[in-house]
């Protein structure tokens, strides 16, 4: 009897989950979630009514962004609000600067109160604010906010004698409102890689041996190689004593150029799935051997879609 009654519920249980798979699809992952909600932010829903008898509305989103292009070869100044997810990491200055913050290392905002940067940013000392709306340091601009720092929490398994798992989280102080140059990127959330170009963002060197920071957001076109390409690379680096890992990504240019660039440590390298949705996917962290203006240069990329159970569960707690 008590079996019978068990294997009823069970029953009732894979029905009941059977059901909702019918109804619509599984649950989406929260990173999917959030980019959806991403969306919405920037879209207006608009309707269309037909000239008919009892006519019924057709909705259609509307986006309400104007500065995503397409991808460009070599690297340039990048658009006032391409990037709203940029963002700046300000550590004290000891100089007798004016400026109170150097920002050597970048990120990208990807929830309302949390930026995905790299671990090792962190290795040499602790940034003291966290910077959004930011497209020229030279210009105090009005859209540019700086926040205080709440918390750093870098990957578990992290080492500064390692280049593995080179990703952080930094949880800010207060909750960001967002706007026109200033919202969230989505995560990429497929382990597999169907695009193979992408863009990387920052405010990094302009040349090779220079020690001068870009002082406007520069972009620059990247192509994504097999790892066994950084493996020859970087095999003489301690740093990569176990190679090239699944958590890594192995991206860079054939093309030489002053202008080639690749962003801050910490910084983007993102994709636009869809180009009328104005939301850029973050695919990878820079981490490792960003070099810029010679040939065939290459860097290691954090990998997002390898630890998106770690940052989801910091980020919002599943």
């Amino acid at each position: 009897m008590v079996r019978g009654k068990l294997f009823g519920y069970i029953y009732l249980l894979l029905l009941a989950h059977l059901i909702s798979l019918c109804d619509g699809q599984t649950a989406k992952r929260i990173s999917v979630q959030k980019c959806d909600e991403y969306r919405r932010i920037i879209s207006n829903k608009r309707g269309i009514i037909s000239l008919t008898l009892n006519p019924k509305p057709f909705y259609y989103q509307s986006y309400n962004c104007s500065n995503v292009v397409e991808l460009i070869v070599g690297g340039e100044a990048a658009k006032h609000g391409e990037f709203p997810h940029q963002a700046l990491l300000g550590y004290p200055r000891e100089d007798g600067s004016p400026e109170p913050y150097s920002f050597s290392c970048g990120g990208s905002l990807i929830s309302d109160r949390f930026i995905l940067t790299a671990a090792h940013c962190f290795s040499y000392g602790d940034p003291v604010i966290v910077r959004l709306g930011e497209y020229d340091l030279t210009v105090d601009s009005t859209t540019q906010l700086d926040f205080g720092i709440a918390e750093i929490i870098r990957h578990p398994k992290y080492r500064n004698s390692r280049s593995y798992h080179d990703l952080a989280l930094v949880r800010l102080n207060e909750t960001v409102l967002f706007s026109k140059v200033i919202r969230p990127a989505c995560l990429w959330t497929n382990p597999t890689l169907n695009v193979s170009r992408f863009v990387a963002t920052g405010f990094g060197k302009q040349e090779e041996g220079s020690t001068d920071l870009s002082t406007k957001l520069m972009k620059v076109q990247l192509d994504l190689f097999p790892p066994s390409d950084c493996g020859e690379l970087f095999r003489d680096n301690r740093k990569f004593r176990d190679g090239i890992d699944e958590g890594q990504l192995c991206v860079g240019s054939l093309i030489g150029g002053k202008d080639t660039c690749q962003g801050d440590s910490g910084g983007p390298l993102q994709t636009i799935t869809e180009p009328r949705s104005c939301i850029y996917n973050i695919v990878g962290v820079t981490s490792t051997g960003a070099a810029c203006g010679v040939g065939n240069s290459k860097a290691i990329y954090s990998k997002v879609a390898h630890y998106l159970d770690w940052i989801e569960q910091v980020v919002w707690g599943v």
